[in-house]
């Protein structure tokens, strides 16, 4: 299948765009634009995703439900939106989407971005991943939590956000840790770091690091984690990958002000990590 482009590289995952309409391919390279690669060499895995144009054009709605995607019985992944439709095959390499503009092509990509992910055993987070030197801490939480807010305090004291949006994680066998990874949308980078930490927020005056049980940690982890598919098997896959990651990465609380406290003390406490 030939590709007009461009070709991308998230969290180890390389998938190749064929978008024919100039306007939207051009849309897609500047807002994807940290992630853009060169083609692969031949032998390695990659995925590609076609856009076509949709029969009968839909108005863009002005509110959007998150993704479902369900399983077909042949293992292919549906999704249909309010004015979208797509069709990714079982093994995650080859799939279409029919809509109009750059939206459908991203949500398509996350949802491909999540299964691939799961297919390691890992799981695409809602949250803000901070980085020192090679290892990060991934923060989570419902809307208004302080992800955003943290993302600000720690770049603001010069420090490194990975991603404050989606946030890619998975077990990586060979160095018998997890990774943590930066995906396009809203503020990311195309970087990796080792992940030494997992936690929720909380607000008040100062600024502290706490441990927390990994129980607590999982009811807020998965609830804002994307399924790869709205089914029994995607939500126990992601039950299992969830509880996987809490047994191998410190569970914590990070509780903080609104001001350079919140920045010291996860350096002080990535910084132990990183150096111990």
């Amino acid at each position: 299948m030939e590709l007009s482009g461009p070709w991308l590289s998230i969290a180890g995952w390389t998938v190749g765009l064929d978008v024919p309409d100039s306007r939207v391919r051009e849309l897609l390279l500047r807002s994807l634009s940290g992630f853009v690669t060169g083609p692969p060499r031949a032998g390695v895995r990659c995925s590609r995703l076609r856009v076509v144009a949709p029969s009968a054009v839909r108005p863009e709605p002005p509110t959007r439900e998150l993704p479902r995607p369900w399983r077909e019985q042949d293992g292919s992944l549906r999704l249909e939106g309010e004015d979208y439709a797509a069709r990714i095959d079982a093994d995650g390499l080859r799939g279409e989407v029919s809509g109009t503009g750059r939206f459908p092509v991203e949500v398509v990509l996350r949802v491909m971005l999540a299964a691939e992910l799961a297919r390691r055993g890992g799981l695409l987070v809602h949250g803000v991943a901070l980085v020192l030197g090679e290892t990060a801490a991934l923060f989570t939480g419902h809307s208004g939590a302080g992800k955003s807010t943290l993302g600000g305090l720690w770049m603001d004291a010069g420090e490194t956000v990975l991603s404050d949006e989606l946030v890619a994680v998975w077990p990586d066998a060979v160095e018998g840790s997890w990774r943590a990874s930066g995906t396009p949308w809203n503020l990311g980078f195309p970087r990796e770091a080792r992940l030494r930490a997992v936690g929720t927020l909380a607000w008040d005056s100062g600024s502290r690091w706490e441990r927390q049980r990994a129980g607590d940690v999982g009811r807020v982890l998965v609830h804002n984690a994307l399924l790869s598919e709205a089914s029994s098997v995607g939500r126990a896959a992601l039950l299992a990958s969830a509880g996987r990651l809490l047994s191998e990465v410190e569970p914590v609380r990070l509780v903080f002000a609104r001001d350079a406290s919140a920045a010291t003390v996860v350096r002080e406490a990535l910084g132990v990590s990183g150096h111990g």
